[in-house]
């Protein structure tokens, strides 16, 4: 099963090559939004953080899992299909045949 998920070749600016972690000002910064708006997105469960603030500080420390970063970015893709079945394409075929297991299984277990 392929654990590596591809560049955003289609939104290099978006990107963080090489990384395994972002912080949430990184991301604010790319995609334009506010801090509050990127907690949120947290606390409703559409961005997938890491909190690894100690117990002694009640500020909130959130790093972001690079593989939860993409996919939220992928999530949020708008426009035309053709725009979405392009990255789909650009998928190695191992991880689009991964991709339609794990689909299958879904739908069986979540009609």
């Amino acid at each position: 099963m392929p654990t590596a998920y591809p560049q955003l070749d289609f939104f290099t600016s978006l990107d963080f090559p090489g990384r395994s972690t972002v912080m949430l000002s990184e991301i604010r910064e790319r995609i334009g939004c506010t801090m509050q708006h990127l907690l949120n997105e947290i606390d409703r469960g559409a961005l997938t953080g890491l909190d690894i603030r100690s117990a002694s500080v009640s500020r909130r420390a959130v790093r972001i899992p690079i593989e939860c970063y993409k996919q939220y970015v992928l999530t949020k893709l708008t426009g035309p299909v053709d725009f979405k079945m392009r990255f789909l394409r650009d998928l190695p075929a191992a991880t689009r045949r991964q991709l339609i297991i794990e689909l299958q299984a879904s739908l069986k277990s979540h009609p």
